[in-house]
C-alpha cells in the first residue's frame, strides 16, 4: 500500500513519524505505537512493519540494543511481505552493524549480504553504497584489507553514479576513511595521505562533530607513521577537544579503538586512560558487551605496562564476568536469529503459495478450459504484440482462422460429448504445431481455431497449413453427415502480409475471415492464401490436398 489510502488519522501519525526521526525520539516512539496498536486492530501488515522498524531504528539510534533487537527482528517479517524493501534492508542494515559491535561477525555478514541481495534486486542503490561501506569496514575490522578495499570501491564507483542521493557525503566521507584504514594496515601511506586530502577537501563544509573526530583520528595514526610528531600531536589534541559523551558510539568505536592503540604505543597513557573512560560510559550506556570487552583488555594492557597489577586483577575479574553476559547474549542473537529466519520463511513460503495461486488463476484467465489452447482473451493480447512487432521489424505475419467443417452436424448427430472430443483431438494438433516456430494457436470460440505465424516464410506457411490439414485428416474421425466428405476435415482462410503502417489487426483478421468464407463458398475442405487485400490482388489457392 507504500503508506497511501489511509485515513486522515493514520496519514497524520506517518507524517509526524517521518517529521520526528532523528531528531524526537519521543514523539516517534509515541506515534509508532499508536499506528502499531491500530495496525494489530486492523490486521494491517504494512503498518506493522513500518512502527516496528522505526521503532527500531529510534533504539539504535539510543544505544539501546534490546530494545532495538525486539522491535527490529518483529519489523522483518512484515516489511519483506509487503514489499517495503527499502526498510527492510536498512533493517538488516542495522542488524548487521550491532552484531558486528557485539563480536558476531559471521551474522553481521550474514545481514549486510541479505541486505545487498535486495538492494541489487530492487535498484536499491542509496542503501546498497552504505552496506558496502559497511562490508568494507567489517572486512577491515577482521583483518582482510584486500576485500574491504575491493567493497569500498565498489562502493565509490555506485555513488559517483549516484551523486544525487541526499546521504552523498556521508557516503563519501565514510569511503574515505575506510580506505585510509585500508592503506594503514597495508602501509600504503602516501595513498592513505591522498584520501585524507581528498576528505579534507571534498568534504569539509559537510562534516558533523562525529566526522571530524574520526578524520582527527585516522589523520594521527597516519601522522605517526610517517614520523611527522607535530602535525600528529595537533590532530592529538583536536580527538580529545571533540570526543564527548553524547556522540553514536557505533560509529565512532572503531576509530576511536584505533586511535587508543596507537596512544598505547606511544605510552600517553593519561591521554588514553581518559578516552578509554568515555569510550567506556559509552558501551555500557549502550549495553554493547563486546565493546566494553575490548575496552577492558585494552585498560588490561595498560595496567601491565605500568606494573599496576592490582588494577590488573581487578579488570580480569570484570573481563570473566562480562564473558558470561557475552555469552548469553550470543545464545540469544541466535535466538533472535533463528525466530526471524522461521518467520522470514514462512513468510515466503505463504508468498510463493500466494504467487503460485495466482499464476495458476491467471494460467486459468488466459487458457480455454476445453482444449488447453489459449483462449479469447489471450489471443487479443497476443495477436496485438505479434502485429506491433511485425510493423516494427517490417516482417511478414500470418493470421489464420480454420474451423471444422459442418460441425453442427456432427454435434447434432454424434453427441455434444462427441463434439468436444473431437475439438479436443484437433486442439492437441494445434498444440504440436506451436514446437515448429513462432506459432500461436488460440480457440476463437466454438469449432473456431486463430494460427498465428511470425518471422517465417510464405512457403513455410503453406507448408505448415497443408500439414495441419492433412494431420486433421489422418485422425481418421467418421462423419458421415458432412458434405465435404466421409471424415472431419477443417477449411482454412490464412492472411499473409507485411502489415503498412496504415494496417490494423482487424484489417488482417478480416482477410483471413473473407478468405475462409470463400473456401467454404468453393465447397469447403482447403486452404486459401492471400494478402491484406490492400491492393485487391488474392493470391491464388493452394491446390487441394488429397489423403493418401
Amino acid at each position: 500500500m507504500g503508506g497511501m489510502g489511509y485515513d486522515q488519522q493514520v496519514s497524520d501519525w506517518l507524517n509526524e513519524v517521518q517529521k520526528s526521526r532523528g531528531a524526537d525520539p519521543d514523539t516517534t516512539l509515541v506515534y509508532c505505537k499508536k499506528i502499531e496498536e491500530y495496525a494489530r486492530e486492523q490486521k494491517d501488515e504494512w503498518l506493522l512493519g513500518y512502527a516496528f522498524y522505526h521503532s527500531g531504528e529510534v533504539y539504535y539510534l539510543h544505544n539501546d540494543f534490546e530494545q532495538m533487537f525486539h522491535s527490529m527482528f518483529r519489523s522483518l517479517s512484515y516489511l519483506e511481505h509487503t514489499g517495503q524493501y527499502g526498510l527492510l534492508v536498512r533493517g538488516y542494515n542495522i542488524l548487521a552493524i550491532t552484531a558486528m559491535n557485539q563480536g558476531n561477525a559471521p551474522f553481521a555478514l550474514d545481514y549486510y549480504l541479505k541486505g545487498l541481495s535486495y538492494c541489487e534486486k530492487y535498484c536499491l542503490f542509496d542503501v546498497g553504497i552504505m552496506i558496502r561501506i559497511n562490508i568494507g569496514t567489517l572486512y577491515n575490522n577482521c583483518g582482510e584489507y584486500n576485500q574491504a578495499s575491493r567493497y569500498l570501491e565498489e562502493g565509490y564507483v555506485l555513488l559517483q553514479q549516484h551523486r544525487e542521493i541526499p546521504e552523498y557525503y556521508n557516503a563519501l566521507m565514510s569511503i574515505y576513511i575506510g580506505m585510509v584504514n585500508s592503506c594503514i594496515h597495508r602501509q600504503q601511506l602516501d595513498r592513505a595521505m591522498e584520501y585524507i586530502r581528498r576528505f579534507h577537501s571534498e568534504c569539509e563544509e559537510f562534516m558533523q562533530e562525529e566526522d571530524r573526530l574520526v578524520f582527527a583520528c585516522s589523520q594521527a595514526r597516519v601522522f605517526h607513521l610517517q614520523g611527522k610528531v607535530r602535525q600528529r600531536d595537533d590532530a592529538i589534541a583536536m580527538v580529545h577537544t571533540l570526543v564527548n559523551q553524547q556522540m553514536p558510539v557505533l560509529d565512532i568505536f572503531d576509530d576511536l579503538y584505533e586511535y587508543c592503540l596507537m596512544l598505547l604505543e606511544l605510552e600517553r597513557y593519561e591521554e588514553l586512560r581518559y578516552l578509554l573512560e568515555q569510550l567506556e560510559a559509552m558501551a555500557q550506556k549502550a549495553e554493547a558487551g563486546n565493546m566494553r570487552k575490548r575496552i577492558l583488555t585494552l585498560k588490561a594492557r595498560v595496567c601491565l605496562r605500568e606494573g599496576d597489577e592490582v588494577c590488573y586483577r581487578k579488570i580480569t575479574v570484570q573481563l570473566f564476568e562480562l564473558e558470561e553476559v557475552l555469552e548469553k547474549d550470543r545464545q540469544r542473537m541466535v535466538l533472535h536469529m533463528l525466530s526471524v529466519r522461521n518467520e522470514l520463511e514462512e513468510s515466503q513460503r505463504h508468498r510463493r503459495r500466494i504467487e503460485q495461486e495466482n499464476r495458476r488463476l491467471f494460467k486459468r484467465s488466459q487458457t480455454d478450459s476445453l482444449t488447453g489452447l489459449a483462449n479469447r482473451f489471450h489471443l487479443n493480447s497476443y495477436v496485438a504484440e505479434s502485429f506491433a512487432r511485425a510493423q516494427e521489424r517490417g516482417e511478414a505475419l500470418g493470421i489464420e482462422i480454420l474451423d471444422i467443417d459442418y460441425f453442427k452436424q456432427y454435434n447434432d448427430n454424434y453427441g455434444h460429448q462427441a463434439g468436444d472430443i473431437c475439438i479436443r483431438q484437433i486442439a492437441r494438433i494445434l498444440q504440436k504445431m506451436e514446437d515448429k516456430g513462432d506459432i500461436f494457436c488460440a480457440r476463437y470460440g466454438g469449432d473456431e481455431f486463430i494460427v498465428i505465424y511470425e518471422s517465417c516464410s510464405r512457403e513455410d506457411v503453406e507448408q505448415w497449413t497443408k500439414e495441419l490439414r492433412q494431420e486433421i485428416e489422418e485422425l481418421g474421425l467418421r462423419h458421415e453427415f458432412s458434405q465435404a466428405g466421409s471424415l472431419v476435415t477443417i477449411s482454412q482462410g490464412l492472411c499473409f502480409d507485411t502489415p503498412a503502417t496504415e494496417d490494423t489487426v482487424e484489417d488482417f483478421l478480416l482477410a483471413a475471415d473473407r478468405l475462409l468464407y470463400q473456401v467454404k463458398e468453393q465447397g469447403r475442405n482447403n486452404i486459401r492464401i492471400g494478402d491484406c487485400g490492400r491492393s485487391g490482388d488474392e493470391k491464388e489457392p493452394l491446390k487441394e490436398t488429397g489423403i493418401q
